[in-house]
C-alpha cells in the first residue's frame, strides 16, 4: 500500500499541526545514542552492531591495499567468518543477499526497504538493483530508476506509485528527526502494526515523515549524505566513506565506489561494481545505510514489541532463513572483474558481463537452469523492457498451450511478494 501525492500532502499537513509533544511518553523510550566526534550524530557503528553484530576483527585492522586498484599490504589477514554473525571488513556488494559467511549482508529487498523498487530477476543486467534495464543495456548506470524524473537528489510522488525511488539515508535521516524530535503521541502505536509491517515501520507513516522533513509539492527533494562546507548534510550519514582523499582525488570513484582510474575512463562501467573504501584507515569500513535504516528499526521495534521484535535482525521475521538458498538470494548478478577471487577486486577493462561464474562474484550461475529467480520481495515489473518468448504449442498435448516462461516468472515474482 502506498499514499498518493494529493494523500500524502493531506495527511502530513494534518499531521503537522495537531502532534503535540509529550514528555512523558518520550521518557519511555530510550535516546539514541550519540556519537560526540561525529557532529554529535547517532553512533550508527553501535545501533549496526546490536542488530548486526560481526566477526572478530583481525588484530592488524582489516586488510587494505596501498592505492585504489593496488596491492595488498603485508601482513594483510581476513577475518575468520562466525555463525550468525556478518563480515566486519566489508568490501563489495557483490556478495549481499547471500549466506553471511560469504561476507556480505542483507539487501534492501531482503530488509523490506520500501523505496527501492527494485527490478525483478530475469537474467537483464542490473537484476535486483534500482536500474531498470534492456535486455541488451551495457552501462547499468543509465538505465532509469522509477520515480526519478525530476533531476538528480529527487524523487517524484505520483498516484501509481507514490514516492518513487529514494535512497535509504533519506528515511534515515527522517526517522532520526522525527524520533529525536518527540513530536509522536505515542511511537509504538503509531509507527508499528506487527499483523501487516512486522518489525518495520508501517509505509504509511514512514511516508508521511519522509515528506515532513524532505517534501517539496509533489516531490522529495534532498542533499547526498556528507559534509557541505565542513558541516553536516540534511541527510548525513559517514559510513559511507565516499570520495576520500588522495584515493579518489584523480575523479575516479563514484559516490562511495572506489573505481581504478582505468574503470572510471572505460566509461560504461556501472560504478557499484567497484569496491567500497579500501585503502587508508577506513579500509572495509564502509556500512549501507538501509542497513543503519534496518538496525534503527529495530531497534525501536524492540522497545515497543520486545516479545516479536529481537535486537539481531537474523532473529527477527525479516531474518528468517536468509541466505539458505543461493537460487532464490536477492544478489544483483556481478560483471567480470581483474581477479575474481578477492573481494577488494576491481571490474575488469574491457569491460565484461556477466561474470564467468568463477571464483567469488556471483553471476548467471545462481539462476541454475531457470531463466528467472523466485527471490521473495516485491519488484517493478512493467518498467524492464525485455523481448519475452511468444506462446508456442506443445506437440505432446492436445492442443494446449504451453506457458511462456515469460508468464511463469511474471507469476512467480508476484506469488513470491511478502507482506513483512
Amino acid at each position: 500500500m502506498h499514499l498518493t501525492s494529493a494523500a500524502l500532502l493531506a495527511l502530513v499537513s494534518v499531521s503537522v499541526s495537531v502532534i503535540q509533544s509529550d514528555a512523558a511518553l518520550c521518557d519511555e523510550l530510550k535516546s539514541i545514542p550519540i556519537n560526540d566526534a561525529d557532529f554529535g550524530e547517532p553512533d550508527w557503528e553501535s545501533i549496526l552492531e546490536q542488530a548486526f553484530p560481526t566477526w572478530s576483527v583481525p588484530d592488524g585492522g582489516c586488510p587494505r591495499l596501498d592505492s585504489v586498484g593496488g596491492t595488498l599490504l603485508p601482513d594483510s589477514v581476513f577475518p575468520t567468518p562466525e555463525e550468525g554473525k556478518f563480515n566486519p571488513c566489508y568490501y563489495t556488494k557483490a556478495v549481499a543477499g547471500l549466506d553471511p559467511k560469504k561476507g556480505g549482508y542483507p539487501t534492501p529487498i531482503d530488509t523490506h526497504y520500501p523505496y527501492e523498487f527494485a527490478a525483478p530477476f530475469l537474467q537483464q543486467p542490473g537484476d535486483g538493483s534500482v536500474h531498470h534495464c534492456a535486455t541488451d543495456a551495457v552501462n547499468i548506470a543509465e538505465c532509469p530508476k522509477l520515480g526519478n524524473t525530476c533531476g538528480p537528489d529527487c524523487a517524484t510522488i505520483t498516484d501509481d506509485y507514490g514516492i518513487g525511488h529514494i535512497p535509504p539515508f533519506v528515511p534515515l535521516a527522517a526517522i532520526k528527526n522525527e524520533y529525536n524530535s518527540c513530536t509522536q503521541e505515542d511511537i509504538c502505536a503509531k509507527w508499528f502494526h506487527y499483523e501487516t509491517s512486522g518489525c518495520n515501520i508501517k509505509k504509511s507513516v514512514l511516508d508521511e515523515m519522509v515528506y515532513k522533513y524532505f517534501g517539496v509539492n509533489e516531490t522529495v527533494t534532498f542533499q547526498p549524505p556528507i559534509l557541505i562546507d565542513g558541516q553536516p548534510s540534511s541527510t548525513y550519514f559517514r559510513l559511507e566513506y565516499g570520495g576520500e582523499s588522495p584515493a579518489c582525488d584523480e575523479g575516479n570513484c563514484r559516490g562511495p565506489h572506489y573505481c581504478s582510474v582505468d574503470v572510471a575512463e572505460a566509461g560504461v562501467i556501472w560504478g557499484d561494481f567497484c569496491p567500497y573504501v579500501h585503502t587508508g584507515e577506513n579500509s572495509g569500513k564502509y556500512r549501507h545505510p538501509h542497513l543503519a535504516l534496518a538496525a534503527l528499526e529495530l531497534w525501536v521495534a524492540n522497545q515497543c514489541i520486545p516479545d516479536k521484535c529481537p535486537q539481531e535482525w537474523l532473529e527477527s521475521p525479516n531474518g528468517q532463513k536468509y541466505g539458505m538458498d543461493e537460487t532464490t538470494a536477492t544478489s544483483i548478478t556481478w560483471c567480470d572483474m581483474d581477479d575474481n577471487d578477492i573481494l577488494t577486486a576491481q571490474p575488469s577493462v574491457p569491460y565484461k558481463w556477466p561474470n564467468m561464474d568463477k571464483g567469488v562474484f556471483p553471476g548467471l550461475n545462481l539462476y541454475g537452469k531457470s531463466p528467472m529467480k523466485a527471490s521473495p520481495g516485491v519488484y517493478v515489473n512493467e518498467v524492464v523492457d525485455i523481448q519475452f518468448p511468444k506462446y508456442k504449442r506443445d506437440p505432446n498435448s492436445a492442443g494446449h498451450v504451453t506457458m511462456s516462461w515469460f508468464l511463469k516468472a511474471a507469476f512467480v515474482i508476484a506469488c513470491t511478494a511478502v507482506a513483512f
